[in-house]
């Protein structure tokens, strides 16, 4: 197979995944321009809360379906406001009319950065990231989310690892609560039957739930003593490879 055959093959690929992209989207692909600069004006004005507030008040005034929308969102990667400005709009560069980006400019209150090493105030240090893992960092005004992500950005799921500050690590110990984590991150509010698995990894404690019934899976890493926690979301089909390459990056921690 001759340089152009293969050129001819990738470009056969990267349609046949932009026509699958498209064919998941939960509205006309025009929509998704007023939704996303809509979001840019709101976050410009106001913090993030770590959830979808501002795209359920963007459904309420044009009348879409917000819980179609939101899960959709979740999964390309914006499982809140912020994260489905950074995450998700690059992803419709491919229409034809502008899509704003991101940029650190004096009259944006969010900034984006990819970061090589990272040693915080609240006690995480990592001086190397290892490849194929990246980190960004989001900063907006005196908030910053530090997110590692690994895979390729287009309809293949990425996998996303948040480094939570300040997060409960007492609570990790407790069923219950690693219960409601779940169902407050999916939104369901089900009876649904709960495993919960404990291990060590490079010198971690590693927590994953789960349900018998329904994706996703959430794993938990950290230290005891510590002030922080790395919060991976994945799935049944890919967390033993996830946790692999979770591995990878505890090495450097």
């Amino acid at each position: 197979m001759d340089k152009q055959d293969k050129k001819a093959l990738r470009k056969a690929f990267k349609e046949a995944e932009l026509t699958e992209f498209r064919k998941s989207l939960p509205m006309n692909e025009d929509d998704f321009l007023p939704l996303f600069n809509f979001l840019d004006s709101a976050l410009s004005e106001n913090d993030c809360k770590n959830d979808f507030t501002l795209l359920e008040s963007y459904c309420k005034q044009k009348e879409l379906d917000f819980s179609a929308l939101a899960q959709w969102f979740k999964g390309q990667g914006g499982y809140c406001d912020c994260e489905i400005y950074a995450n998700v709009e690059e992803k419709f560069a491919y229409l034809t009319k502008p899509i704003p980006k991101i940029q650190p400019t004096p009259t944006r209150t969010i900034q984006q950065q990819k970061l090589d090493t990272l040693t915080t105030d609240f006690g995480f240090s990592i001086k190397r990231v290892p490849a194929p893992w990246i980190l960004i960092a989001t900063s907006q005004k005196n908030k910053t989310i530090y997110q590692f992500q690994i895979g390729k950005k287009s309809n293949f799921p990425v996998m996303f690892v948040m480094l939570e500050r300040d997060f409960p690590i007492e609570n990790l110990s407790d069923d219950k609560f690693l219960q409601n984590y779940w169902i407050r991150k999916i939104e369901l509010d089900l009876k649904l039957e709960f495993e919960v698995e404990r291990n060590n990894i490079q010198g971690f404690e590693i927590v994953q739930v789960r349900t018998k019934r329904l994706s996703p899976i959430f794993l938990f890493a950290y230290k005891q003593g510590a002030k922080w926690c790395l919060v991976m979301r994945t799935e049944v089909t890919r967390v033993r490879n996830d946790l692999r390459e979770m591995e990878k990056l505890l090495k450097e921690v």
